[in-house]
This record gives C-alpha cells, sequence and structure tokens, in this order.
C-alpha cells in the first residue's frame, strides 16, 4: 500500500495527494502539509487563471495595438499576472 501525503498550495489553495515517494516534489514556498484545516479563501482575478488562459486574454488584448503597446505574454505567470495588472491602470 503507497502512503499519500497531502498538500496545500499557497497561492491558490487546491489541495492535492501526493504519494510519499513522490512528495520532495512539493518541497518549496509554493506547498506547505495539509492537515485537514480549511486552506482558507481560493485565489481570484488572475492567480486564479491557468497560464495558457493568461496568455490568452494578453493575446486578445493585444489585437490591434501597435507594438509600444502591446502587453508582454513572456515569463511565468507571475509576470503575465503582472503585465495584466499593469495594463488595467493604463
Amino acid at each position: 500500500e503507497r502512503l499519500m501525503g497531502r498538500f496545500v498550495n499557497t497561492e491558490n489553495k487546491v489541495v492535492v495527494s501526493v504519494a510519499d515517494d513522490k512528495d520532495v516534489r512539493f518541497a518549496s514556498p509554493l506547498w506547505e502539509a495539509y492537515d485537514g484545516s480549511d486552506p482558507g479563501p481560493a485565489a481570484e482575478g488572475y492567480e486564479a487563471m491557468k497560464v495558457a488562459d493568461l496568455k490568452a486574454e494578453i493575446e486578445r488584448r493585444n489585437q490591434g495595438r501597435d507594438e509600444a503597446g502591446r502587453v508582454s505574454s513572456e515569463g511565468r505567470k507571475p509576470d503575465l499576472i503582472a503585465a495584466l495588472k499593469a495594463d488595467d491602470e493604463r
């Protein structure tokens, strides 16, 4: 029988079960051991979106914009979120 550990994502509050022989992958600030308590509110807004959805939103916004006004679609999820938030503020 495989033992399973549970982890909660500190950003979006998703709880996952992971085989103990694989739980080393969850040794990062993004994940913490889950004790069964309420993980708190789920992420909202851009933080709740998947990378593919963030890139699709950026692509939608970039349609018809000249090069100088385009939103960057480069980088990791936090970079995409920052780019969209900066565009929202414009």
